[in-house]
C-alpha cells in the first residue's frame, strides 16, 4: 500500500509540475527582444550619464516606435498672473467635450519633457478616450 501511495503521489506531483510549466506565462517575442536589448549591458548606466545624455537615451528609446495618431496642440493659460504653457493631446478625430487628465512626467525636473513621454501620453489618450494636458515647465 505504501508503494502504491508513493507512486500515486509521485505521479500527481509530476502532473502538477508539468501542468504548471505549460501554463507559466512568458513574454511575447517583442517584449523578449526589448528585455534582451535592455539586459545586453551595452549602455552606460543612467546614473553615470550627464542629464543631457540621459535625456537623449529617453528620447531615443521612442524613435523606433510609430506614434499612435492624435491631435496635439499647445495652449497658454493664465493663473494668478502666471502664464503656463500646456501641451494638449486628444484622441484622433475627437469631437466635443472630453474628460481630461493631467500628465505629470517623471525625471525630477531634469530628464522628462514632452519629447521623452510623448509615446506614453499618446497611448494613454488612445486607450482611455480622454484628452491629456501636460504643463511645459
Amino acid at each position: 500500500m505504501k508503494i502504491a501511495t508513493a507512486l500515486l503521489t509521485s505521479a500527481l506531483f509530476t502532473t502538477a509540475v508539468s501542468a504548471e510549466a505549460i501554463n507559466t506565462p512568458a513574454p511575447t517575442a517583442g517584449v523578449q527582444a526589448f528585455l534582451d536589448v535592455l539586459n545586453s549591458g551595452n549602455g552606460k548606466p543612467m546614473e553615470l550619464m550627464t542629464p543631457n545624455e540621459a535625456r537623449q537615451v529617453l528620447i531615443g528609446a521612442q524613435k523606433g516606435a510609430k506614434l499612435p495618431p492624435a491631435q496635439v496642440s499647445e495652449k497658454t493659460i493664465q493663473i494668478n498672473g502666471q502664464s503656463i504653457q500646456l501641451k494638449i493631446v486628444k484622441p484622433e478625430n475627437a469631437k466635443g467635450v472630453l474628460p481630461v487628465f493631467m500628465f505629470f512626467h517623471g525625471g525630477g525636473w531634469v530628464l522628462g519633457d514632452f519629447a521623452t513621454h510623448e509615446r506614453l501620453i499618446r497611448d494613454l489618450v488612445r486607450e482611455s478616450g480622454a484628452a491629456a494636458a501636460m504643463g511645459l515647465f
